[in-house]
């Protein structure tokens, strides 16, 4: 006979779904595979990842993210110059027809500043990205390290 507590299977469930790619698309973009990283206690940076999957037949271009959770969301790139790591604000990320932009760790990546509460795994982010053509993609990002 198995035996099954409904709090464990519930806890396994949320779990399981937390690993999971998060996925969001509307007729021209989807996005994929999509996370931020909680902040360390005292600190109000964090970072967020994800592909942006263009499903048009022409370039699109990621101009900006916003989000209650900060008022200072910028679009960052990780490049490699004489020898050192560097980090700098991009004003956007163009994506070309039927391709993808992958934002991830010491690439391309969303940078959250002043961030106005703790962010923990227990919490999913809710975001709005903008695009050249007028759309938009509203996500809900989990937490994960």
């Amino acid at each position: 006979m198995i035996i099954i507590n409904i709090k464990q299977l519930l806890l396994g469930f949320s779990l399981l779904l937390s690993t999971l790619s998060y996925a969001s698309a509307n007729d021209k973009v989807s996005i994929t595979d999509g996370f931020i990283k909680p902040t360390i206690p005292g600190s109000t940076v964090t970072a967020a990842y994800m592909t942006i999957n263009n499903l048009t037949d022409n370039t699109i271009t990621l101009q900006k993210v916003t989000g209650d959770i900060s008022s200072n969301i910028e679009i960052h790139e990780h490049t490699m110059s004489d020898g050192m790591m560097r980090m700098r604000e991009v004003e956007h990320i163009q994506i070309s027809a039927h391709n993808k932009a992958v934002l991830q760790p010491s690439g391309l990546h969303l940078m959250f500043f002043a961030v106005k509460q703790q962010i923990t795994e227990q919490d999913t982010i809710p975001l709005t990205l903008y695009f050249s053509d007028q759309s938009t993609v509203n996500i809900q990002l989990p937490v994960r390290r």
